[in-house]
């Protein structure tokens, strides 16, 4: 008898390891009221919540689910540091359908790594075994990622591209998820402020890859067909 398809508990995985944080629900973001985004539904979207977190050393936590007519689900997790802490960004995405997955994970270093090998060895070398295990499940490169998207991920980036979805894949794709992001809250417990003049060169790269994300994601086309600009908008600031 083929096994009964249903979808992952990503958001109730992810968000256990996201309340060790500590973080307090955000209302408001950038000056926005980012409340809508806790219920939002319009079009394909049959239902969506976006929550923000701050926390110690963090700029923001955000996850975020998406049922797009029950037939579709994204899962999404972002975690990006304040401007005085070194640390990557943390993000990991996840398309779910029976038919297939589309997965990618990384930490978005905020220095150059081939010309900061400590930044690397301090802040990446620790996900090595969880990066080498998931090569063996997912060993392939997908060719949805543009060039402007490969330039700035990790050597550490997974990402899955398959069809049919299955159980044991499943499982896969969300271990994968909570490893990093228990690596992520590792580092960031023992993380300290780095020095300022250091700092600079990171937060200009940290902002360049934000500005990409909220200009170039794909899925804020998505989002506006079904809810509108100013919304689509205000979700894309609140996710980067």
């Amino acid at each position: 008898m083929a096994e009964e398809y249903s979808f992952p508990p990503y958001g109730e995985e992810v968000s256990k390891i996201i309340e060790k944080f500590g973080g307090k629900k955000m209302e408001t973001y950038g000056g926005d009221d980012i409340t809508p985004l806790w219920d939002l539904r319009g079009g394909p979207i049959l239902w969506s919540y976006k929550y923000l977190y701050s926390a110690p050393k963090l700029e923001k936590i955000v996850v975020a689910v998406q049922s797009f007519k029950d037939k579709l689900m994204t899962y999404m997790a972002a975690i990006w540091p304040d401007d005085e802490h070194a640390l990557p960004a943390y993000s990991s995405f996840w398309a779910e359908s029976e038919k297939g997955s589309y997965f990618i994970i990384d930490f978005y270093p905020t220095a150059d790594c081939i010309c900061d090998i400590p930044y690397m060895e301090k802040y990446l070398e620790p996900l090595e075994d969880i990066y080498d295990e998931g090569k063996k499940h997912f060993p392939g490169i997908s060719t949805r990622d543009p060039n402007w998207f490969r330039a700035m991920v990790s050597p550490y980036y997974i990402n899955a591209d398959f069809h049919p979805s299955t159980k044991e894949k499943q499982d896969q794709l969300l271990k994968l998820t909570t490893d990093y992001l228990n690596v992520y809250y590792d580092l960031w417990k023992k993380d300290e402020p780095a020095d300022a003049e250091y700092m600079k060169s990171l937060n200009v790269k940290k902002q360049a890859i934000r500005q990409n994300m909220r200009e170039k994601d794909p899925g804020g086309i998505m989002i506006e067909h079904a809810v509108g600009k100013e919304l689509a908008e205000l979700s894309l600031k609140a996710l980067f």
